[in-house]
């Protein structure tokens, strides 16, 4: 006999069993499809990471090549060789990289699996600095960090210290321009109440201070004539700005940064001295120290203002040569009472011919340094080159001796003014230099030094195939901190 309430006990508990899986299975299911939904959001946030982080890798990696080959900067041109400069280019350019890295496979025959299925929403760079920011100190600082990479920390250290070391030395001789004035002024009181008219400059007769100087210092043939046009540079027009420099830690203005500045412009940009291979002009130190349109022009300025300089220096090493001075004394004597002047006239122009003789040696020395020649900043009586008799012919008495020599270089007063300028002008006017030079090479025409990128910082808002929008927003620099 067969029991049934036993076989509907046994049915009703295998339907409880059932139940009972069936509840686990849809809370498995649940579990793994939320594992699964939050696995899908984590990797389209990352991937929203990577999508950014390699988007502005690419745009970064658009750099100036002829700003780099050139003067080692790394900046990206947001004229990109086809237009004027402008932000809204820089961000078309990140628009693009990161839209084919959210479809890489978009055009392939199967395409690729992608399920996060990421859209770019909306782009908007927010930050950015340019190469001329905060008085040009986003330039100056990559400029700071080119040098210290291109002569090695040691040896720039070594440079660094001479130059430095000649600065003070010059700041101690006490030989500026104004000396001169000092010097005419008391020439004057000494001719004060004489009836005798001498020319203003002391030495006119025997020197030309009309623009053809360069006459008398060197072989104006092989003066260069090249010009630019100005207007249209950095130092000339209004620029563009941004945020400026970016986690600075050290003062690019420092003296220590100013000298390795003034070394980094020693290495990039050419002088008198040497200046082969550079097109637009061939002085472009003596540019950056005059700012003139044409090198004629910053040359002789250069000259005038080093002509001074050494006019000073000969002047106060005359006048406390006790033997010149005698020798002076009597040819002095000789002209007073030739001349018929009053006896207390004697005393002035044997001033008056120590001064020009100052004047010439100081034009023979300024030819020496033309020439690749040493002059030392003060002198000995070994170290005085010029004849009285050669103020009758100065053109052909004051000549470089063909010895090297020692003290100061051409290139070493150039450093002196260099460091003793206005930085701002220095710094605008080296940027006018590379203007004018990258926009000679191919594709560069529209360069512009205020539409260089050096830091950006961007805002992105994705959204995925599920509707789910990630924000984000990324900043990136060639140089980050120093």
């Amino acid at each position: 006999m067969v029991s049934i309430r036993g076989t509907e006990k046994t049915e009703a508990g295998r339907g409880v069993i059932t139940v009972f899986l069936s509840l686990i299975l849809v809370l498995i299911l649940s579990l793994i499809f939320a594992v699964v939904e939050g696995a899908i959001h984590s990797a389209a946030g990352m991937k929203t990471e990577l999508i950014m982080d390699m988007g502005l890798d690419s745009v970064f990696a658009e750099y100036n090549r002829e700003l780099l080959k050139k003067y080692d900067l790394y900046f990206i041109d947001s004229s990109y060789g086809a237009s004027a400069p402008s932000l809204i280019n820089t961000e078309e350019h990140l628009r693009s990289y990161i839209d084919y890295n959210c479809s890489p496979g978009k055009g392939w025959l199967f395409g690729a699996a992608d399920f996060a299925g990421m859209k770019l929403d909306s782009l908007s760079i927010t930050d950015v600095s340019y190469a001329t920011d905060q008085v040009e100190r986003v330039f100056k600082r990559q400029a700071i960090m080119a040098i210290k990479d291109i002569r090695g920390i040691s040896a720039l250290q070594t440079l660094v210290s001479k130059a430095s070391a000649d600065y003070s030395a010059y700041q101690a001789s006490g030989y500026e321009e104004e000396d001169v004035e000092e010097l005419e002024e008391e020439l004057k009181e000494k001719l004060d109440g004489i009836d005798y008219k001498i020319p203003e400059n002391p030495a006119a007769d025997v020197f030309d201070e009309k623009p053809g100087m360069l006459n008398y210092l060197t072989d104006t043939a092989s003066v260069s004539r090249r010009r630019i046009d100005v207007a249209s540079l950095a130092s000339h027009r209004s620029l563009q700005s941004g945020s400026g420099v970016r986690k600075p830690e050290k003062d690019p203005d420092s003296f220590i940064n100013e000298l390795m500045f003034d070394e980094y412009l020693m290495e990039k940009c050419s002088d008198y001295i040497s200046h082969e291979g550079h097109e637009a002009i061939a002085y472009e130190i003596e540019y950056i120290l005059q700012g003139e349109n044409t090198d004629i022009a910053n040359l002789r300025k250069v000259v005038a203002k080093l002509l001074g300089v050494r006019y000073a220096a000969d002047a106060v090493y005359i006048l406390s040569d006790s033997d010149r001075k005698e020798t002076v004394k009597v040819i002095a004597e000789a002209i007073a009472a030739l001349l018929t002047l009053p006896a207390e006239a004697g005393d002035a122009v044997a001033y008056l011919i120590l001064l020009a003789w100052a004047y010439g040696e100081s034009v023979s020395d300024v030819k020496r340094l033309m020439a690749g020649e040493r002059v030392p900043l003060q002198k000995t009586d070994e170290d005085w080159k010029m004849p009285i008799w050669g103020l009758f012919s100065l053109k052909s008495t004051a000549k470089p001796t063909g010895e090297e020599g020692s003290g100061f270089s051409y290139n070493d007063y150039v450093r002196v003014f260099l460091l003793a300028m206005d930085k701002s002008k220095k710094v605008m006017r080296a940027m006018d230099v590379i203007e004018a030079n990258i926009r000679r090479t191919e594709g560069n025409q529209r360069f512009r030094m205020d539409g260089c990128i050096e830091y950006l910082n961007a805002a992105a808002v994705f959204k995925s195939r599920r509707k789910h929008e990630f924000s984000i927003m990324r900043g990136q620099s060639y140089l980050e901190s120093d």
